[in-house]
């Protein structure tokens, strides 16, 4: 079966996660995705710790499968020739360089789309493209802070809190390849491509929905809420007497099923939580009634009850106990590719399911440079020429095919 984006040439200059992500993911349901590194070092993230059996970090692997890999050197004219060669016969552009630096190298939207007006070209910067902030740079804890979802996280006692994910880095990438998949079919429609812009900060804004529409509606400012919802106490986490637990009693049929959960008939009767907003208005108190009931017995007991009467809930489950789970292993959401020389390395898999043309895990996250001859090779340059380009450090060679290569033909 053909996988989604079978067909669709993607070139990707980018590091960390944002533009990484956005390329697996276009990587993941078939599209051939080449991804650009600097010589010498690579992506950024190649180096941060720790380590897969010392080959590279665990966070340059999450985002890059489905790749190939190519080192260039953007620093020199040949290298800058190559990439837009490269950009100049693909249908996607990803990368989340600063506003104004793919630009300086003639890179540019502009001018590739007047070579190549199928292109789609997927800009994700830390602001966007204009704007007083637009050339500013900006990371994923950086924008949880100035987009608001750091003022909501954490105890309402404690001091601002980061989510454990990156999710504003994420959520750029989701962003990109959302526009990245309109842009295709619009250009199915019109025969062209066209430029995507989006940014941590308007995906980062967009999550946070609810939030700024709250404010925008009353005038009140959110703040963090813990393991819970800002107004309801029946939508948190609670401590067992061996664990913690989510209850998720989130209407009215479920507080009714709580109530016969926890043996507590006569909180329905109670003018206090009568309905959501009077036990919204009286959050504190009933969080401290349910917790004192809750902590008298250990998980199992509550799940047991809960799901008998309806209630939503489940434990909250650390990374090793998630990947346990057989739901977890019925949705494929675990998945193992080997890394030559290196043994297995198991990943999340793919989020979305196709019933005609599922996407897959093909390719190991490429080693610095691992495909940059055999990319040279498809775009008719000869074995000499690689060898000398690689010798003026315009590109980085795999090792591998170094020593394979390391006795050039005779020329003619």
């Amino acid at each position: 079966m053909t996988a989604p984006l079978a067909g669709i040439k993607v070139v990707e200059i980018s590091v960390a996660m944002a533009g990484p992500f956005c390329g697996m993911l276009l990587g993941d349901y078939g599209a051939d995705v080449i991804k650009i590194e600097r010589t010498g070092v690579g992506d950024d993230s190649r180096a941060w710790s720790p380590y897969f059996h010392g080959a590279m970090g665990y966070y340059y692997a999450a985002a890059n499968r489905n790749k190939r890999g190519m080192a260039l050197d953007l620093k020199t004219e040949e290298g800058v020739r190559i990439a837009r060669a490269l950009i100049e016969d693909a249908d996607v552009l990803v990368h989340n360089y600063r506003v104004g630096a793919l630009e300086r190298l003639g890179l540019d939207y502009e001018s590739l789309s007047r070579v190549n007006p199928r292109l789609i070209y997927c800009a994700i910067s830390g602001f966007g493209a204009s704007g007083p902030l637009s050339k500013e740079p900006a990371n994923d804890l950086f924008m949880q802070a100035y987009a608001g979802s750091m003022s909501i996280t954490g105890d309402p006692e404690g001091s601002p809190a980061k989510m454990g994910m990156s999710v504003a880095d994420v959520g750029g990438g989701m962003f990109g390849a959302i526009g990245v998949m309109m842009a295709l079919e619009t250009r199915h429609r019109t025969g062209r491509g066209q430029r995507v812009d989006t940014s941590l900060l308007e995906g980062h804004m967009a999550m946070l929905a609810q939030f700024f529409t709250r404010y925008f509606s009353s005038g009140e400012v959110p703040g963090p809420s813990g393991s819970g919802a800002l107004t309801s106490p029946t939508y948190r986490a609670y401590q067992a007497s061996d664990q913690w637990i989510v209850i998720s009693a989130f209407n009215q049929r479920m507080w009714k099923g709580l109530c016969a959960a926890l043996e507590q008939p006569d909180w329905l009767e109670d003018p206090r939580f009568i309905d959501p907003q009077m036990r919204s208005l009286n959050r504190p108190l009933l969080i401290q009634m349910i917790g004192d009931v809750v902590i008298k017995h250990p998980l199992a007991y509550w799940e047991k009850r809960l799901k008998e009467n309806d209630v939503p809930c489940s434990p909250v489950n650390t990374i090793d106990k998630v990947v346990e789970q057989p739901q977890v292993h019925a949705r494929e959401m675990v998945q193992e590719i080997e890394l030559e020389g290196l043994g297995m390395m198991a990943m999340a898999g793919l989020p979305i399911k196709f019933s005609e043309s599922p996407g897959s895990v093909r390719l190991p996250p490429p080693r610095l440079g691992q495909h940059t001859a055999e990319i040279l090779k498809e775009m008719g340059y000869p074995q000499e020429r690689i060898a000398a380009l690689a010798h003026q450090g315009a590109i980085g060679l795999d090792p591998g095919w170094v020593k394979m290569e390391a006795t050039p033909s005779s020329p003619g």
